[in-house]
């Protein structure tokens, strides 16, 4: 038997941020980063416990001290009421094993950089400064307010981009578009630029008009000349304002949507999240019509939960894998779609109550708030 301890230390970020630390008989094994804070889903807000950076030491590996971590940091969290878990940036085909799924699409549009700088610019772009990150954290919540998926940047402890496109590059930056009153309209975050890329990646953007976008993007456009870049690539919410102008100029939009890896999330007390969901839930029955379930309870391997639907029928009990009840709330797949892809057996009834209650949507969380 050896002495295996796990420590919550104080992070260099401060707080919500935590370092978790495993040792065995005084030696570090395995580590990871922890965090609370709100993610969107449906309209309503929820506290999500964020997992990121884990790790076991190449000589200790196979002996389950990544699991006693994770489970450790898990438990702790739901004792505390957290919902949610999200996983910043999953390994393939490992976590699904703690009821972690996928539920976020990967967005790209690419434009030549040509095509970028014919873009009409009218507003004035500077480069972003700390100071300016509360009004860039309002603006952020005002224009993803009806989005899922989306964290909730408390605008007076964001602490901005720590990252680009990949988790490795701690240095992104900013630019802002300005009214002609001063006051920040828009702003692009734009991946590191390295001196032998040859396109640049933006990763989050976000304007208040469409004319703010095209300054942004046109702006981009001029970065990527001064760096002798051919194309641009923007990560952005296909919706947004900056998606939309993106689309009608026609540019090349391609999506991912991958299976038991990247942005995860698990469920991890699936009562709390059915209960918070319950108003949103209660509006789509209205749409079936008296003769829906009064009551509809969907029980999972992590727990259960009701779901008051107000109908005239009997009450309706469905049982679902925790992490395709997460897939389903947060819109990646349909009932529909969980029985073709999953092998989930729904009879139609169930299939058909549960597309209407929650509908497929893409949800989407932006890169500099994935850690």
């Amino acid at each position: 038997m050896y002495d295996r301890i796990i420590k919550f230390l104080p992070h260099e970020l401060g707080l919500p941020w935590e370092q978790v630390r495993v040792e065995v008989d005084g030696e570090l094994v395995s580590w990871m980063q922890t965090f609370t804070v709100p993610h969107r889903l449906r309209g309503v807000t929820l506290e999500s416990a964020g997992v990121v950076g884990v790790h076991t030491d190449d000589a200790h590996q196979m002996r389950g001290h990544m699991r006693f971590m994770l489970e450790t940091v898990l438990e702790r969290a739901e004792r505390r009421g957290v919902p949610l878990s999200m996983l910043y940036g999953g390994v393939a085909d490992v976590y699904h094993r703690w009821a972690y799924a996928t539920v976020m699409p990967e967005f790209r549009f690419s434009i030549s950089t040509r095509r970028a700088e014919a873009v009409p610019g009218s507003h004035r772009i500077r480069a972003g400064e700390p100071a300016d990150r509360p009004a860039i954290a309002r603006l952020y919540n005002r224009e993803t307010a009806g989005m899922t998926g989306v964290r909730v940047r408390e605008p007076e402890r964001w602490l901005g981009p720590r990252q680009g496109l990949y988790f490795g590059r701690l240095d992104a930056w900013v630019q802002v578009a300005l009214s002609d009153d001063g006051r920040i309209v828009g702003y692009c975050i734009g991946d590191q630029i390295e001196g032998d890329a040859e396109r640049l990646d933006i990763v989050d953007a976000q304007a208040t008009s469409s004319a703010v976008a095209g300054s942004l993007i046109r702006a981009m456009a001029e970065e990527a000349i001064r760096h002798r870049m051919g194309s641009l690539d923007f990560h952005v919410y296909p919706t947004g304002r900056v998606g939309r102008y993106l689309q009608n100029l026609d540019v090349s939009m391609t999506t991912e949507r991958p299976i038991s890896r990247a942005q995860m999330v698990r469920l991890s007390l699936p009562g709390a999240v059915l209960e918070a969901l319950q108003p949103y839930a209660r509006e789509q029955a209205e749409a079936l019509g008296p003769g829906r379930p009064g009551r509809l309870t969907i029980e999972t391997e992590l727990g259960s939960g009701d779901l008051a639907l107000g109908g005239e029928a009997p009450a309706r009990k469905i049982r679902l894998a925790a992490g395709d009840l997460c897939e389903l709330l947060f819109g990646y797949r349909s009932a529909e779609e969980l029985r073709e892809i999953h092998g989930v057996r729904l009879a139609e009834r169930d299939l058909e109550l549960l597309d209407v209650l929650f509908p497929r949507l893409d949800a989407y969380c932006y890169w500099p708030d994935r850690y």
